[in-house]
């Protein structure tokens, strides 16, 4: 074998094993950042601010991490903020209504009507569905519990 074929040679075996270590480090999936945690004042804020830049994907994200609900109801929420249907901060809840709708909600429990206490809870305390389903059931467990069920 001539000098210069095996210079070829190993120039090509360097050259293919660059292009392979290339390849797979940029196919490598990235971690996904931790949630961060923040309070529902920052939240609100910098879902406003992706909505105003147009990014739709992270605002749909951001609303389903603080609002605990699912894809559709998310993307559906942040399109209505983005056309102006709904508002990008959330209406403030009126603390002297609260004894009333905790009492709606006692009330829809011990009729055994859960859907309804899951509906008002959601509406009064501004979560998610699993969190009010989970806070109506414990809820409906301590109104058994004390034999008021």
């Amino acid at each position: 074998m001539s000098p210069s074929f095996l210079v070829l040679l190993l120039i090509a075996v360097v050259m293919g094993a660059l292009i392979g270590f290339w390849l797979r480090s940029s196919h490598r999936e990235q971690p996904s950042e931790p949630p961060m945690h923040r309070s529902p004042e920052e939240g609100q804020k910098s879902l406003a601010e992706l909505i105003e830049s147009g990014q739709m994907i992270n605002a749909i994200k951001l609303y389903r991490e603080l609002h605990g609900v699912g894809l559709k109801e998310a993307k559906d929420a942040v399109e209505a903020m983005r056309d102006g249907r709904a508002p990008m901060e959330p209406a403030m809840r009126s603390e002297s209504s609260g004894s009333d709708a905790n009492d709606a909600i006692e009330r829809a429990v011990r009729s055994n009507n859960l859907i309804q206490a899951i509906k008002l809870y959601r509406a009064q305390h501004g979560v998610g569905l699993k969190e009010a389903k989970d806070a109506v059931e414990a809820m409906r467990a301590d109104l058994i519990r004390r034999g008021q069920a």
